[in-house]
């Protein structure tokens, strides 16, 4: 029996166009299977090739809503789909970042089952080994990070309206997702999967992107570069006043230096080294202020495409009959 609840799929493409067309059917043909009411937004990141007009082939057979959002230069993956993510309208929403899907789409259905339950945010993660870039980042980001937590790679996520309301109306410009997400409180769940294939060239493809977003997520979820002031503040103090001994020791009982050069270049060295150290972590600090006073949209769209079945189409039509006749009444 086909669950009632009516279900968004965000999903993001960017120059994919040799598997937007395979990926949107297969994701229909899950929907369908599960859900009596669905909607996929599809969003486009600027994409230079073909991936639109192949996306717009399948709007025939895509038996819920379709929504291709089209963003007017390239943002980013968390940019993009906050875009759609304010667009859908479902009781659940699911978020899927790459339509080239690395695990089998019957997950959706039990990702769904564990949500009822009382799971706000369920998510599947991959229970194959992370790469020693993706364990230092979420070392990082979980040791040092303002609140407890526990993130790790996820491929794909199913929350509530009520958490992605929460998580939408967070203010921060970092838009990443799983900590904000973690930041609403809501409850959460993992679940873990035998990945299908691994994805690579994806990975490849935006390896900049994750690099950036990386270190955007550390400082401005982490206070990972106070800490790392404030230890260099103490280590710099420790090592100044063990040349301050040391210079007192010489003056007192070895006659024969005189210069005192060296040891005055070694002090300033290390001295000058951490205090740039501190004012660049200072300056990264800053810099977030601006961006939080400059209030820039964290996306802008060129054009919205919908695309609605004759399905939906006739219940809006009957819909209306009927609040008409009870008016009448």
């Amino acid at each position: 029996m086909k669950e009632q609840v009516f279900v968004s799929a965000v999903v993001y493409v960017r120059d994919e166009e040799n598997s937007v067309i395979a990926g949107l059917e297969q994701l229909n043909d899950s929907l369908a299977a599960t859900f009596v009411n669905y909607e996929i937004i599809l969003i486009n990141d600027a994409s230079s090739d073909s991936t639109l007009s192949n996306a717009r082939q399948v709007k025939d057979i895509i038996k819920g809503n379709l929504t291709i959002i089209n963003l007017s230069r390239r943002h980013g993956i968390e940019k993009a789909m906050n875009a759609g993510l304010v667009k859908s309208i479902g009781d659940f929403i699911i978020e899927i970042e790459n339509i080239k899907f690395e695990f089998s789409l019957e997950i959706i259905h039990v990702l769904f089952k564990t949500a009822i339950l009382g799971n706000d945010i369920v998510a599947a993660s991959p229970n194959t080994g992370l790469t020693w870039t993706s364990k230092l980042f979420y070392r990082l980001i979980n040791h040092f990070s303002y609140l407890k937590l526990d993130l790790r790679t996820e491929s794909i996520r199913i929350v509530s309206r009520r958490a992605l309301n929460a998580m939408l109306n967070l203010k921060e410009k970092v838009r990443y997702r799983k900590a904000l997400y973690a930041y609403t409180g809501f409850k959460k769940q993992l679940i873990l999967y035998d990945p299908i294939f691994k994805v690579s060239s994806q990975k490849k493809k935006i390896n900049r992107e994750n690099i950036s977003t990386a270190f955007d997520v550390i400082v401005s979820f982490s206070n990972i570069g106070l800490r790392v002031s404030h230890y260099l503040s103490i280590v710099f103090l420790l090592f100044s006043l063990f040349m301050a001994g040391y210079t007192f020791y010489n003056y007192f009982f070895n006659k024969n230096i005189v210069e005192g050069w060296t040891t005055l270049m070694i002090l300033i060295s290390f001295g000058f080294t951490g205090l740039f150290f501190i004012v660049g972590m200072l300056g990264e600090y800053i810099s977030r202020l601006l961006i939080e006073i400059q209030n820039r949209p964290f996306y802008t769209t060129s054009s919205v495409e919908m695309y609605k079945t004759n399905k939906f189409i006739n219940n809006e039509i009957q819909q209306a009959n009927s609040e008409a006749a009870v008016a009448k009444e």
